[in-house]
């Protein structure tokens, strides 16, 4: 009997168990469930050859067909990346253990994150294992590292199961497949530059740049290679893209360096989708080892390591004894300096009694005690200052530093009685996070004082804290008889009424006789109070939310929270109470419950004006008027589609080339949308009036107005008769939209003229005076010149060497300036060319005046008085001339006598007996801004 585990191939069954019931009908079931069993897992196809079991596996395979959709309607996996589904993994057989051989990636619908990768079955888990990366609900991925445990023998394969799970449950798996090569892991082809052993000061500036590393890219994917730099925080890696085929990563430094406490650090650099040797390497990921060395720098003075703070001198001491030793060593552990030894003699008196070894630090007694003691009061200490300064050898070093400590020398004294404190305890109260140097306050029954009822030397003691953590520090340190002693705050840190209410230590009296070490002890408690010391905390270090752009008021942005720890009155009452930063007018603050919304439908968030605003909530305790917090606020303005494309212009006029193929001219229209992201601002273009015979084409991409077929005109005297209440025959006139690609669609409508390429249309170059002219007043003054429309088409200064450069004689400077102006000049019907008009203008503005702004008419109408005259008469005989031209082609055209008029008959089709159908169309142009339509009427046949 045959027994199969099910379990393992539940999944894949089940994705072919629709396939299989199709495949049964065509009686090849059978063979193509071999098929993919096959590839699936070898063992189970040998299984799968037995009749018996494939009958089993199909009426399994139908039940779960049935079963399984309704399960996968109630939840969603997460899912695994399909590029990372790790099939079979090629893996260079010298691949070292504990490396990252493969990035696997995963991602939930739901976005339950974090996602947990593990591995399935303990098979694998010797060869290796799987590190989940952090990842937040922020994230669109959650990643884990395949990492090698164990050295990999080339041609075998090893199998294994890893699976993803989120935070509700849901769970995916896939079997994944890696094998080693004879192939040797060719690091110079991934990394082409890698830096070695990386040295480093430890004074190093935040930001100081260490090497860098050049990756190259896997040639299967289109993708550049990325760069992560893993080992430690206080190092990051900045990358940018050098060459299609490589990415270069620079390391540098985040943080303080400090040699004493660590002196070297392995970082690890892994590069996503590195390059790898195709047929004998697999793997998305390659990583470099980095090994960082700090350099020590001389910047800690000597450190005393032995120096006793008190030392009881011996009564048979004599000169040349050896009292004590002090050892020091310098504070730079790398490169340490040595260390010398001395005694400081200013204001001490006692340092000709004794001498200290520069080298040893021992210091000796060189003169009898008896001569100390006759100028020392009984009790009194002997104090020496011990300096440790370190030893420059070099002239390019730091300065030498230095270091002393004080030592407290006692005389030899009898035997006395122990000191004792006016009370057996002692109580206090102290603020929580009391400054250093405050004073603990005794009051009555308790008071601060300590007695010995010893004289002499033997009444001189000494004061220090047992258990205190260095909490609080007592003066005096040293009393003779009697005193009152002071204690006062050293370090707050443990006085936080959060963490404790009271803290404990004890004082200890200690008489600093040398033959007696007679001391008293006396418990002191002082209780914390409670105060507003605490700022609110949120429960977020940052809140980011995306909104679309035109949302409304009242709309919900987010609702922080924000709790205090303090319990002392109205401390721990937390009130929000402002919103600081760019249009935070247009928000609204709920003070108690943090709820913040959109307080206007004016608002001013506009993604066109800047993707994502910045703003800061403010919490404060003690009911608002406390201590204050700010989180981060960041909205993130989600683009709709509120910008309606519009045309750089109101109208477009081209003019049709000779052969009436083309324009004379690049003929494009182009449209502006302001909206900032796709499909938004994707504008395309079409031409919706105008264009009944489908003779032109605009591309709906770049705008460009193209003609399909050569256009045939007819003449003027068949569109007289045809035609009665025209404005101008020969004329197109096209309606062209520009829309976007968002929701809802938006579109806007201009105007297209085109003019027909006979006589009416000339080019002219004009030369005028003055540099830069204003294009419209210079367009009106050659249109009243020349008796038509002049459409300016570039505007140029005149050069030196041009034709028309002629020297003008003066001393201004500007005037010898002129400008070359390329226009079309337009005549139609009716051209009145008026030169009284013409005389008019010249004689009350200059020709400058006419074509030049306003502000430099002054300066220019003395120097051009001279040539208007010759000026105004070169323009009546130009217009007189035009004038003359145009007359005489349009009679050429019109009657049959004229030697021309058989010319313009058939080239470009304005023969008027010409046989073949006719078509008239009107079409009317409508104008958005004036909002007045004319008449335009064009007469065409397409040939």
């Amino acid at each position: 009997m045959i027994r199969i585990d099910i379990s393992r191939y539940i999944n894949q069954i089940h994705s072919w168990c629709i396939q299989g019931m199709a495949l049964a009908l065509a009686n090849k079931t059978e063979y193509r469930l071999l098929a993919h069993l096959s590839d699936y897992s070898p063992s189970l196809s040998l299984l799968m050859q037995n009749k018996t079991t494939v009958l089993r596996i199909w009426t399994i395979s139908i039940v779960f067909a049935v079963l399984c959709p309704l399960h996968i309607v109630h939840c969603t996996d997460p899912k695994f990346d399909p590029s990372t589904r790790m099939r079979l993994v090629l893996i260079p057989a010298d691949a070292q253990v504990g490396t990252v051989i493969y990035r696997l990636r995963a991602t939930d619908e739901e976005f339950d994150y974090p996602l947990t990768f593990e591995l399935i079955g303990g098979s694998a888990s010797a060869t290796v294992k799987i590190d989940s990366l952090p990842c937040t609900k922020y994230n669109s991925v959650c990643q884990a590292n395949v990492v090698l445990l164990r050295r990999l023998e080339p041609g075998r394969y090893y199998d294994f199961q890893v699976s993803v799970k989120d935070t509700k449950g849901g769970m995916s798996s896939q079997l994944c497949s890696i094998t080693a090569t004879n192939f040797t892991t060719q690091h110079d082809l991934i990394f082409p530059h890698k830096p070695g052993i990386i040295m480093i000061p430890e004074d190093a500036k935040r930001g100081t740049e260490l090497d860098y590393v050049i990756a190259r890219k896997n040639p299967l994917f289109q993708k550049p290679v990325y760069l992560e730099l893993w080992g430690s925080p206080l190092f990051a890696i900045r990358q940018k893209i050098v060459s299609a085929e490589t990415t270069e990563g620079t390391v540098f430094l985040l943080g303080p360096l400090d040699f004493e406490k660590q002196a070297m650090y392995h970082l690890t650099i892994l590069a996503n989708d590195a390059y790898a040797e195709p047929g004998q390497d697999s793997r998305n990921i390659a990583g470099l080892e980095l090994v960082v060395i700090v350099q020590d720098v001389q910047d800690q003075p000597p450190v005393f390591t032995s120096a006793a703070p008190v030392t009881k001198l011996t009564a048979g001491i004599l000169p040349g004894d050896k009292i004590l030793q002090v050892h020091a060593e310098d504070g730079d552990k790398g490169s340490p300096r040595e260390v010398r030894y001395g005694l400081v003699s200013e204001g001490n008196p006692f340092t000709s009694f004794f001498d200290i070894n520069e080298t040893s630090g021992e210091i000796f007694l060189m003169r009898p005690l008896e001569e100390i003691a006759a100028i020392t009061h009984v009790g009194d200490p002997v104090l020496l200052t011990v300096i440790a300064e370190e030893v420059k050898v070099g002239r390019e070093e730091p300065p030498a530093m230095a270091s002393t400590v004080q030592l407290a020398l006692f005389l030899p004294e009898r035997t006395n009685s122990a000191p004792y404190f006016e009370n057996d305890h002692y109580v206090s109260r102290i603020d929580e996070n009391t400054p250093q140097g405050t004073a603990l306050t005794f009051v009555d029954p308790y008071l601060s004082r300590v007695y010995d009822d010893d004289t002499g030397k033997n009444g001189v003691f000494s004061l220090t804290l047992l258990n205190n953590n260095g909490t609080f520090e007592i003066s005096p340190n040293v009393a003779e008889r009697s005193t009152s002693f002071l204690i006062r705050v050293r370090d707050n840190i443990l006085l936080d009424y959060e963490e404790r209410h009271s803290v404990q230590f004890q004082i200890l009296a200690q008489e600093l006789g040398p033959t007696t070490n007679l001391s008293t002890t006396v418990n002191v408690t002082v209780y914390i109070n409670d105060v507003n010391d605490n700022p609110p905390i949120f429960e977020q270090s940052m809140y980011t939310v995306e909104l679309p752009e035109n949302m409304t008021a009242g709309t919900k942005i987010v609702s922080v929270k924000a709790t205090d720890i303090d319990s002392a009155g109205l401390g721990g009452r937390v009130r929000y109470t402002a919103i600081l930063g760019y249009l935070n007018t247009s928000l609204n603050l709920n003070a108690d419950s943090g709820l913040i919304t959109v307080s206007t439908d004016n608002h001013g968030f506009d993604r066109e004006v800047m993707p994502e605003y910045h703003l800061y909530v403010e919490a404060r305790d003690n009911d608002g008027t406390g201590n204050r917090a700010q989180v981060p606020l960041i909205i993130k303005i989600i683009d709709v589609n509120d910008e309606t494309p519009i045309f750089e212009k109101e109208l477009y006029e081209f003019i049709l080339s000779p052969n009436l193929k083309s324009f004379t001219s690049v003929a494009t229209v182009h449209a502006i949308d302001k909206d900032a992201t796709s499909p938004n601002n994707e504008i395309r273009y079409e031409l919706v009036n105008g264009n009944y015979e489908n003779t032109f084409a605009l591309d709906k991409i770049t705008g460009e107005l193209t003609v399909r077929e050569r256009i045939t005109l007819r003449s003027k005297a068949r569109r007289r008769r045809e035609t009665i209440s025209q404005i101008d025959e020969d004329m197109f006139l096209l309606i062209a939209r520009a829309y976007d690609l968002g929701v809802p669609v938006r579109f806007s409508t201009t105007a297209i003229r085109i003019y027909p390429p006979e006589s009416r249309t000339r080019t002219v170059t004009f030369v005028v005076p003055g540099e830069s002219p204003n294009k419209e007043k210079t367009e009106e003054t050659l249109s009243t010149i020349t008796g038509g429309k002049v459409i300016i088409h570039d505007i140029r200064p005149l050069q030196p060497d041009e034709p028309g450069a002629k020297t003008i004689t003066g001393g201004n400077t500007d005037a010898m300036k002129r400008s070359v102006v390329t226009a079309t000049v337009l005549y139609d019907s009716t051209s009145v060319v008026d030169i009284s008009q013409i005389q008019q203008r010249l004689s009350q503005h200059n020709s400058s005046y006419a074509i030049m702004n306003g502000s430099d008419t002054a300066a220019t109408d003395t120097l051009y008085k001279a040539e208007n005259k010759l000026l105004f008469w070169l323009l009546i005989f130009l217009a007189t001339l035009v004038a003359l031209t145009i007359l005489i082609l349009l009679l050429c055209c019109i009657c049959s006598w004229c030697p021309l008029y058989g010319t313009a008959r058939s080239p470009n089709g304005w023969d008027a007996e010409r046989p073949g159908p006719l078509r008239s169309q009107q079409i009317r142009e409508r104008s958005q801004h004036a909002g007045s339509s004319t008449m335009d009427v064009s007469s065409l046949t397409k040939t």
